[in-house]
């Protein structure tokens, strides 16, 4: 089940025992003559127990889930930077490389000589002044740069967390495993 899926469920569930909760709790707050004569006072007063737990493990499991999708969304958005630095740490070292084979008065190609200047323009100049003090260098470079690929189309850092499959048991298992609150019974007299 993936974690989107899961939220709605949950919370779907927890609205459903949340409705049944408040007509129990309308129904004892009324006066005594609306009570069906099947039930009385105890029964839902135990009945409400009960659901107020249900209630709460179920609501338990929804703020595990989101802070599962939380962790996953934050996973995904570390992973996204690093991929992002790494593409700009490997761009930088090819601009540097750039700058020493032009300082260096070697051939470099239009494009690699073009991203130099995009990079910064004193950095493209200094290395051309460079190249001129240097000797001729007749070593003839090819670029740096290969066809660039197309970026693909990356899913954000939300639809990744919203996507991510889980393993949760379905709501009513959850709030079924909420048992009845022990019933006290009346101390008995001693003979």
């Amino acid at each position: 089940m993936k974690i989107r899926d899961a939220k709605q469920s949950y919370a779907a569930h927890r609205h459903e025992i949340w409705e049944k909760r408040e007509a129990l709790a309308k129904i004892l707050k009324e006066p005594g003559g609306s009570l069906p004569s099947s039930f009385d006072r105890v029964e839902i007063s135990k009945e409400l127990s009960l659901l107020d737990a249900q209630y709460d493990a179920v609501d338990k499991a929804l703020m595990g889930i989101t802070a599962m999708e939380t962790k996953v969304f934050g996973d995904e958005c570390n992973r996204h930077q690093a991929e992002t630095q790494a593409k700009m740490a490997e761009e930088m070292g090819k601009i540097m490389e750039v700058f020493r084979r032009v300082s260096s008065g070697a051939k470099v190609p239009a494009k690699d000589l073009q991203k130099l200047m995009d990079y910064d323009m004193k950095l493209y100049m200094a290395a051309k002044q460079a190249a001129l003090l240097a000797r001729q260098n007749e070593k003839e470079y090819d670029s740096l740069w290969e066809e660039e690929e197309k970026p693909r189309e990356q899913k954000t850092c939300e639809e990744v967390a919203a996507e991510t499959e889980i393993s949760a048991p379905r709501p009513s298992a959850v709030s079924a495993a909420v048992e009845a609150p022990p019933v006290e019974s009346p101390p008995e007299e001693i003979l």
